[in-house]
């Protein structure tokens, strides 16, 4: 991952491909909502077994991810260090993740740490920025 501070603008550059990710994973989402509603649509009694509720289930709840997601999450590759409240870190599977809180609510995950040394970079460029970490 590539984080670049711009000192002129106070901005931070992320270059990690997340757009590309939020695009596709918003797509499949989209697509799972309209083939749930299509089959709500053409179904018959008969077929509102297992398989009609599993459609229904899925439909309900990716609709709700798809909601969550255009409300708390951002893939924006380049961030004001005015719209930033602090870094997160987390342990999920035994591996850390890391996020940026915005000031607006939403959430900036930083994806692509590799190693300790990517790790120990990041925490420094802010750190310099006074960007608090939590």
């Amino acid at each position: 991952m590539m984080i670049k501070f711009n000192e002129n603008q106070k901005t931070i550059e992320i270059k990690d491909r997340l757009k590309f990710q939020h695009y596709m994973f918003r797509i499949m989402l989209i697509i799972t909502v309209i083939n749930s509603f299509i089959f709500l649509i053409t179904f018959n009694k008969i077929q509102l077994k297992w398989m009609g509720f599993i459609w229904i289930i899925l439909g309900i709840t990716s609709a709700g991810i798809f909601t969550y997601h255009l409300r708390k999450k951002t893939a924006s590759e380049k961030l004001n260090i005015s719209e930033i409240n602090s870094l997160t870190e987390k342990q999920l599977f035994g591996r850390k993740r890391f996020s940026l809180k915005l000031t607006n609510g939403k959430w900036r995950d930083l994806v692509e740490m590799k190693n300790e040394a990517d790790i120990k970079e990041m925490k420094a460029l802010f750190e310099k920025i006074g960007i608090k970490s939590s």
